[in-house]
């Protein structure tokens, strides 16, 4: 029955709205810059608007909240913002797919309309998604990357570090996305294994025999300009220097390069431009000529020696291509293979490298100082500092950071058509878009060609890589103005490492010379099952997080995404949800039990501390020393062993041995005795600790209890204005109040300590000596044995009155 009447009363789905509602208008969690309280300032990850948000985002945003409610309950002046990362490709990508158009092919300004409909309409999605977990952040910070203002900082960095040089423009090959139409950063590409063929060619040699090389990308054969082998490969002792002919009648040369694998294939490779990045190395180390066969669009170009491939895909010039060969008795061998391709993370479509004029930020200059830095920030967990490192001293390439897409931030430059001067505007003017600029301007430098504007805008890291630079210099910042860098703590996933953690690094050594963050808290993913990340690409998978929430409760949700330990991917267990179902009951009906015993109790009771029974003060003393074990674990983010701590002293300690311990003297002594005022002073102190410390994992059921009273037929009421702990405590939220410390130093002896336990010990054997014989609670044992004879008679004796309670015996026999 009692459990009917919680659900009737406690109704998690409106309440959680309604204490939602209130810690919106009563400013709970509004960060105050004038605040003397140390400052603990969040970096918060804005979600890329490019699809609807899933259960990974409630995992990993779920942990960086749980540490934003324990710094501010530890007595920090927080500061939690909440960002929209709303432009780019990934954006663009979803406004083509939602509203069936395509940027390219109409007007730039219609475009760029409908995309700031669309992510105005997600970043209400997602706004009410954080609301509903009860996000922590101060919406007042919110900002945008697509911002005029966020526009204005980004074109204001470009020019800034352009003057330093460290941004500079160039012909060169880059990673190229057809499908997207763009060049895309090395951070966006990732390895995919893919089912091949392992093709043998024969070159013809200029003696008649044949030179096989060994290539998975046949179709790349007109681009081929010479022939490398491993020198120490003596099968080619005699041909390197020499001239052989492709089999479709191109001569070209055969080099030597330690680059070569001698056992890989034949050991003879070719290099085409450009098919790899060995391929770019080679044609610059041997001053090798460029024969360009692809267009951007992924489709051949006019080939003078195979005309029927003009227009052509890759994959259908491919085919004509291999059949071409086996018409000519070229191929000499053929197995299937698996390997891994390079593709495009937006859209899994291999990557190409063309050469195109490109925008690029100097990184590989920067790789040590990449690493310093590193070493810098406190990463948690640690392991990830290595996969950090990694990255940085495996880069190849420099960050070409311009787009051939349409709704970004601009490129503020403009190049003379007669000198190729480049001409950047005065920042006063930013944003400025280029590109939709009808004035012609005269080049400033030679006073003869026009100003050709930019086209590109640029890579959308680009913007949200300068977070905490949006941070520091955000308006309501006040007296912190440009104060706040850097930043106390950066939370991401572990996937982009090497994209938002490595430029804002690099950003902050060009910018600052200093790190962004001091520490950053690293999250996994959670899998849906063994290898699959629920993500926007599966379209978050079969639990929808609207549907999950309203369905068990944020409360019981959040707590689910506590069990794993951060940086690890973990599975979505629904047990784990029924777990937080069922502690959210049980805080509600230990909470309904001590205020039908605490109606009489008042701030006096408080102030008069009562002469504390053993007991009463030994629950007290635990909830201090969770509270201070878990204030250590949440300061190593270790949340998860914080949860664990919190189970095991309120189901253990408090709800089953305590609450069970002290109903004897609640129901059986006077209230105006000092074991009873004890047992209520126990109750209150403890309880409210415990509301505290569950707080920052639950923080509706809390807020609930906090603001709880109870009413004259024995139900619960709560509201905003009031409350029995609230009215107690003066404080406005539990969120308010402070992490619980030890202030009147509550201490037990060392015999003390062992009364309890063997008490705990004796009320666990009398248990399991009743299920043994099927006895029922209700029934009294007249006497019940235990073995210790004069010492354990003396540690248990503070305690026998209440042993005797709740072990249903007549008397102990020692």
């Amino acid at each position: 029955m009692e459990s009917s009447k919680v659900k009737e009363t406690y109704n998690a789905t409106e309440k959680e709205v309604y204490w939602q509602k209130f810690w919106e208008e009563a400013n709970i969690n509004k960060f105050n810059p004038s605040s003397s309280k140390e400052l603990f300032t969040i970096d918060t990850p804005p979600p890329t608007i490019s699809g609807a948000l899933h259960l990974g985002h409630i995992y990993s945003y779920s942990q960086a909240e749980v540490i934003a409610r324990f710094r501010r309950l530890a007595g920090f002046n927080v500061r939690y913002p909440m960002g929209f990362d709303n432009n780019g490709l990934p954006t663009e990508r979803l406004v083509e797919k939602e509203r069936n158009i395509q940027g390219h092919n109409m007007p730039l300004a219609d475009f760029v309309k409908i995309c700031l409909e669309v992510t105005d309409q997600y970043k209400e999605k997602y706004s009410r998604l954080w609301k509903s977990l009860g996000l922590s952040v101060d919406w007042d910070l919110e900002y945008s990357t697509i911002s005029s203002e966020s526009q204005k900082l980004a074109q204001t960095v470009f020019k800034e570090l352009f003057e330093k040089r460290a941004i500079y423009q160039k012909e060169a090959v880059a990673l190229y996305c057809h499908r997207c139409r763009t060049s895309v950063a090395q951070a966006e590409v990732e390895d995919q294994e893919r089912d091949s063929v392992f093709y043998d060619i024969a070159f013809s040699e200029e003696n008649n025999d044949n030179l096989i090389i060994a290539t998975t990308r046949p179709e790349l054969l007109p681009a081929c300009v010479a022939v490398f082998v491993h020198p120490d490969d003596q099968r080619y002792t005699g041909v390197v220097g020499k001239t052989v002919k492709t089999p479709f009648g191109k001569k070209i040369s055969v080099l030597a390069d330690d680059k070569v694998s001698i056992e890989k294939g034949t050991g003879a490779v070719m290099c085409c431009t450009y098919g790899d990045e060995t391929d770019v190395y080679w044609v610059r180390q041997y001053n090798l000529p460029e024969r360009i066969i692809l267009g951007k669009n992924g489709k051949f170009l006019e080939i003078a020696e195979l005309p029927e491939i003009s227009s052509k895909s890759i994959v259908e010039g491919r085919k004509i291509i291999v059949a071409k060969l086996r018409k000519l008795n070229a191929i000499t061998d053929e197995r299937p293979i698996k390997h891994n391709v390079g593709v495009h993370e937006r859209c899994g479509t291999p990557i190409e490298l063309l050469s195109t004029k490109q925008w690029f930020i100097k990184m590989l200059d920067k790789k040590e100082d990449l690493l310093k830095a590193g070493q810098k920030i406190k990463w948690h967990p640690s392991f990830m500092l290595k996969r950090y490192e990694e990255w940085v001293s495996g880069l190849k390439w420099d960050w070409c950071i311009s787009r051939e897409r349409f709704f970004g931030v601009p490129i503020p430059a403009y190049t003379c058509d007669s000198c190729d001067h480049i001409y950047l505007p005065n920042e006063n003017n930013f944003p400025i878009d280029p590109k939709i600029q009808t004035e012609v301007l005269s080049c400033p430098k030679c006073q003869k060609g026009n100003l050709i504007p930019e086209k590109g805008v640029l890579d959308t890291w680009f913007t949200s890589s300068l977070t905490p630079d949006i941070n520091n210099i955000f308006p309501t910042n006040n007296q912190l103005a440009e104060k706040l860098y850097p930043m106390s703590l950066r939370p991401q996933g572990h996937d982009i490492i090497r994209t938002w953690a490595v430029y804002s690094i690099l950003m902050g050594l060009y910018r600052h010379q200093e790190i962004p963050w001091r520490e950053l808290m690293i999250s996994g993913h959670i899998l849906l099952r063994k290898g699959e990340k629920i993500s926007k690409k599966t379209g978050g998978g079969q639990f929808k997080p609207e549907d999950v929430i309203k369905n068990h409760s944020a409360d019981a949700i959040r707590y689910a995404m506590y069990g794993a330990s951060l940086g690890r991917d973990a599975f979505y267990d629904e047990q784990e949800v029924k777990k937080g179902k069922k502690l959210v009951v049980k805080i509600y009906n230990a909470g309904k039990f001590i205020l039908s015993h605490l109606t009489d109790f008042s701030k006096d009771n408080i102030a008069n501390q009562p002469e504390l029974e053993t007991l009463d003060r030994w629950i007290i003393y635990r909830s201090y020393v969770v509270a201070q074990k878990m204030a250590k674990e949440f300061e190593k983010y270790e949340y998860n062993k914080a949860r664990i701590l919190f189970e095991n002293f309120f189901w253990s300690d408090f709800c089953d041995n305590y609450l069970e311990i002290v109903k004897g003297r609640l129901w059986n002594e006077e209230k105006s005795s000092e074991k009873y005022q004890s047992a209520q002073y126990a109750l209150y102190l403890t309880y409210l600790n415990i509301l505290k410390i569950i707080s920052p994992f639950m923080p509706h059921i809390t807020e609930e209890m906090y603001h709880a009273k109870l009413l004259a037929n024995n139900r619960i009421i709560s509201q905003t204005d009031s409350g029995f702990f609230a009215s107690l405590e003066e404080q406005t939220s539990i969120h308010l109040t402070a992490w619980p410390i030890d202030q009147q130093n509550i201490s037990l002896t060392e015999e003390e300590l062992l009364g309890v336990e063997l008490m705990l010990t004796t009320i666990a054997e009398a248990r399991k000596y009743r299920a043994s014989q099927q006895l029922a609670m209700n029934v009294i044992i007249p006497s019940f044995t235990v073995n210790g004879k004069k010492k354990a008679e003396l540690l248990l004796k503070p305690f026998l009155a209440d042993l005797l309670f709740v072990i249903k015996a007549e008397k102990v026999v020692f």
